[in-house]
């Protein structure tokens, strides 16, 4: 009985997997992505035109002067959506401590792991550190991170297929446990190729040819290191057009929500606490736009993307961390202590990957537009091809587990309930 039971599941798995790799599937998650990200027909042409402004100024004037004047500047061209002055300089300041934050994060790994360190063990080290500096205790931050995590990847999980699936870890370390559900979390981002289709579908509705200047340029810096000033300045650029375009209310329920957030840490910081997630989101569709780039140019096989990609996820978890326990631990810090941990968990669903993903393929369409007609739209061809080799991926991940055993297979099923993936649930 319990074999038919098995087989039945795995059979499921195989179907449920098998659809994600169907057009159909992957445009109807985009569909449902674009409808909850953008309040109208309206809202998204004037969100890519405010992104594409944002980019297109600091390529001809942003990066040719300190970046902080800079953004300053094309935030004081909406004196409509600040509160005051104060307001405007610290969302400015915050976006550019942000991408600054994750860069250092970036590099450091990078470096910790071609001295042939792992990865498990550079996140613990940034835990640990974390949490001496705001006396926490680590194993408790430690704990709510891999909750975080492990929720976001259920609902992820739940988007993507209809059903909500929960993979168990093995009994090991809470780091390694951890450091798994982050790579998982990497190939689910992978999967939803069709949410990286969005930008590049918007672009061309909204915007036209005639605005995909400058891909020659855009293009050197995509494929500059990740710590050069320009490369953090597409970010920080492409960060402002979203948050003017959050705070016009272009896109749906950015800063909705904050009410508990608001009791703790006033409405100021609930405010930049958003600003940051939305700063790391950007980032993650610029990163992968870098990662396909480098598919399509043959310098990395499609089969080792998410290897990859988990390695931004780690260093945005962990920037995340940083930056909101900067923002409410000072001050806070026994509200919230160790619960700091739990915010990682918006960026990693479905959500907080979805204004990521339409902004990369914004990025994309961009870069691959009108670079001597001869280079491939990165998001167009190559997410998908990445996205199958993916799929398989955790396709078979899942069956292993199912295998494994009657009290296994329960918890990996849980009699999957259908996803109810809330628009406005958005960090």
């Amino acid at each position: 009985m319990q074999d038919n039971y098995t087989t039945f599941q795995v059979e499921h798995i195989d179907q449920l997997f098998n659809n994600l790799k169907q057009d159909e599937t992957q445009n109807a998650l985009a569909e449902q992505a674009e409808n909850a990200l953008f309040t109208n027909d309206e809202a998204k042409k004037n969100t890519f035109q405010t992104i594409n402004a944002f980019l297109d100024d600091y390529l001809i004037n942003g990066r040719h002067q300190p970046i902080d004047q800079w953004l300053k500047f094309r935030f004081d061209q909406y004196p409509d959506i600040w509160e005051n002055e104060q307001e405007k300089i610290e969302t400015a300041n915050t976006i550019i401590n942000t991408i600054e934050r994750l860069t250092v994060n970036q590099v450091e790994l990078e470096k910790h792991l071609n001295k042939r360190k792992t990865i498990e063990n550079f996140y613990q080290k940034k835990i640990d550190t974390l949490s001496e500096e705001y006396q926490l205790n680590s194993t408790e931050l430690a704990q709510e991170v891999d909750n975080a995590l492990s929720d976001a990847n259920r609902n992820y999980f739940g988007f993507l297929t209809g059903q909500e699936i929960s993979l168990p870890m093995e009994d090991e370390a809470l780091n390694q446990k951890t450091i798994k559900r982050a790579k998982l979390n990497a190939q689910l981002n992978l999967m939803g190729w069709g949410l990286k289709s969005v930008g590049s579908r918007l672009v061309n509705s909204f915007l036209g040819k005639k605005n995909l200047s400058h891909g020659e340029e855009l293009q050197k810096i995509l494929r500059s290191a990740v710590d050069t000033a320009e490369n953090k300045g597409v970010q920080i650029a492409v960060s402002g057009g979203v948050v003017v375009s959050a705070k016009k209310g272009w896109i749906k329920d950015a800063f909705a929500g904050l009410d508990k957030l608001e009791k703790v840490v006033g409405k100021a910081g609930s405010v930049l606490s958003r600003v940051q997630d939305l700063t790391l989101s950007v980032a993650n569709g610029w990163d992968d736009i870098r990662l396909f780039d480098r598919v399509e140019r043959g310098v990395l096989k499609a089969a080792d993307v998410a290897a990859e990609k988990a390695k931004f996820v780690v260093a945005q978890t962990i920037t995340n961390l940083e930056q909101k326990a900067d923002l409410f631990l000072r001050k806070n810090g026994a509200k919230l202590g160790a619960k700091i941990g739990a915010t990682v968990g918006s960026l990693a669903g479905p959500v907080g990957t979805a204004i990521g993903s339409a902004v990369g393929g914004f990025l994309g369409e961009k870069v691959g537009g009108l670079v001597s007609d001869k280079v491939v739209k990165p998001v167009a061809e190559t997410a998908k091809k990445v996205a199958d080799k993916v799929i398989d991926t955790v396709k078979d991940t899942v069956k292993t587990a199912i295998s494994k055993g009657k009290e296994l297979a329960q918890n990996t099923w849980n009699a999957v309930k259908e996803s109810k993936w809330n628009p406005c649930n958005w960090f």
